[in-house]
């Protein structure tokens, strides 16, 4: 268009300028077979200019009446596909409210599987899945596996989702690892876990649990509680003291204050003969504070280790009147006592724990030393107090 305005700009200019410079303005004639038209020169040229206008609008209306027809069809088909997306963001809403039917219903009625959008493909597969159609489902993740390399990712966890809905995790930890870490989201690492605490996995659920922490899926309580499990699963799965020493190691400095973890691991030592390194461990947990879950634990050792009987016995000396109370305490001291030979100090140690709680373990071990003692008659009396403890344990507990 403005190549056009230049143009009659010229003409124009030229017609002005031409008469005025030359001596006289100048004659066009015309001759056809019969006819002579004679033209001025400015007469000629504004008709030239004006034919050149008109052609020029008859060319322009005419490609606009021609592409009217294709205009049309665009228009068609432009309703046709906002339709068609309207459907099926209706269907994904659908889906998500858990009508599976409607979902599927909605995408089919939106196109064939060939012609699906990638997100269609997957979520009619996901709906075809949970209304039982497993054939469509797996058309439907076919077809999407085949458009792209992200669809296939894309497929690939669906697919490991549903294999975990029907108990086969196994399968869909093999379509997780198959993606290669591509895919890094709180859904896809949910997922993991699942699977590995379905396979009671817990070094698997260990190895990522920076990527449970990041991206949300547990809180740090929860983490600690899956850490624990696996300290424990790998304790009652060790052979040695070697095996207790690699699980140590992977303790962090936070853990290795715990009484209740270093006690699991002091028992595993001894359990193991390492009774030095129960003993090291032992003596660093009493510098800080008798913990009555600690104490719990050395109640129930088969060993005795002097130098921790040696540190209970000065911290009960310097507490003579808390140490009355203390039933944790007495019962800690009178195993030692009693697995060293100190057979008076353990039975007036675990007497003094009776007093506190009736216990059917200590009326036991109580019998056990006054035998040793040969007080078979005080011994038959506890004997006797263990198994009515013990009986009444049983009766409570078939009511409940």
């Amino acid at each position: 268009m403005i190549k056009l305005l230049l143009f009659v700009f010229s003409i124009c200019l030229a017609i002005i300028l031409g008469p005025l410079l030359a001596d006289s303005q100048g004659f066009v004639h015309i001759a056809t077979n019969s006819t002579i038209i004679e033209l001025s020169l400015t007469t000629a040229i504004v008709l030239y200019v004006c034919s050149v206008i008109v052609i020029t609008l008859i060319c322009s209306v005419s490609k606009k009446i021609i592409a009217m027809p294709k205009g049309t069809i665009n228009a068609f088909k432009i309703r046709a596909k906002k339709k068609k997306l309207t459907l099926e963001d209706q269907a994904i809403i659908n889906f998500e409210q858990g009508e599976y039917e409607v979902a599927l219903g909605l995408l089919k009625h939106t196109s064939n599987l060939k012609n699906m959008s990638e997100r269609s493909l997957l979520i009619a597969a996901q709906s075809a899945f949970n209304i039982g159609l497993y054939d469509y489902t797996r058309q439907a993740l076919d077809e999407a596996q085949s458009r792209s390399k992200q669809a296939k990712l894309a497929a690939d966890v669906i697919r490991a989702k549903l294999n975990y809905n029907i108990g086969n995790s196994k399968v869909a930890l093999e379509y997780l690892d198959g993606t290669n870490g591509s895919i890094k989201n709180k859904s896809v690492y949910k997922l993991y876990l699942d699977c590995y605490l379905m396979n009671h996995d817990y070094e698997k659920v260990v190895s990522i649990s920076k990527e449970l922490l990041k991206f949300g899926v547990v809180t740090p309580e929860q983490n600690q509680k899956y850490f624990l499990s696996y300290v424990e699963s790998k304790l009652r799965e060790a052979k040695s003291v070697d095996d207790v020493e690699l699980v140590f190691k992977k303790l962090s400095k936070a853990d290795r204050k715990q009484t209740k973890i270093l006690g699991a691991f002091i028992f595993e030592f001894l359990k193991f003969g390492n009774v030095n390194r129960a003993r090291e461990l032992s003596l660093d947990l009493l510098k800080d504070n008798l913990d009555p879950v600690f104490l719990n634990s050395i109640a129930n050792w088969e060993i005795a280790i002097p130098d921790v009987l040696v540190a209970l016995k000065k911290y009960a000396n310097k507490n003579i009147i808390t140490t009355q109370v203390n039933l944790p305490l007495l019962k800690a001291m009178a195993n030692l006592e009693y697995k060293s030979g100190l057979l008076q100090d353990a039975l007036a140690d675990y007497k003094q724990a009776l007093s506190i709680e009736i216990d059917p373990q200590v009326c036991l071990r109580i019998g056990v030393i006054l035998t040793t003692l040969q007080q078979y008659a005080e011994a038959t009396e506890y004997y006797s107090k263990a198994n009515a403890l013990y009986n009444d344990i049983k009766a409570l507990s078939l009511k409940n």
